[in-house]
């Protein structure tokens, strides 16, 4: 059985591998912390003032915006990453990942000794930006 700091080391390093996976291109990285029934979502607000969308990504879908390097256009010089861990209960943890650009508040389970990310709520990060 893992301790509590052990558990927490795991889960920063799968929210890390998601977050600088992102930023650097890295499909392995990425690929490693996704589950493969991810869902991550943001609610869109439209610029014409139409009604807000959902707007749904699969794993397939961040693996290739990682893969077509994506993450690479955000300034290097504005980069930095903050985790919260929120809770923990056995098999289920959340977080909050705070980046340059995003707030992604992630869910994991622990599958086969790993923790995976399996799904992801986000919004931009408009206070970083000003």
């Amino acid at each position: 059985m893992m301790t509590e700091a052990a558990v927490e080391v795991a889960i920063r390093t799968a929210i890390m591998d998601y977050v600088e996976g992102w930023y650097e291109s890295d499909v392995e990285r990425m690929n490693r912390c996704l589950h493969p029934r991810l869902v991550k979502r943001t609610l869109r607000v439209q610029k014409d003032g139409g009604e807000p969308k959902f707007i749904d990504l699969t794993k397939e879908d961040m693996m290739g915006y990682t893969q077509a390097g994506e993450g690479l256009e955000a300034p290097r010089d504005k980069l930095y990453y903050k985790i919260d861990i929120l809770d923990v209960y056995q098999e289920t943890a959340t977080a909050r990942a705070e980046t340059y650009e995003f707030i992604d508040y992630v869910q994991l389970v622990k599958q086969n000794g790993r923790w995976l990310i399996v799904n992801v709520l986000y919004t931009a990060n408009h206070a970083a930006k000003k």
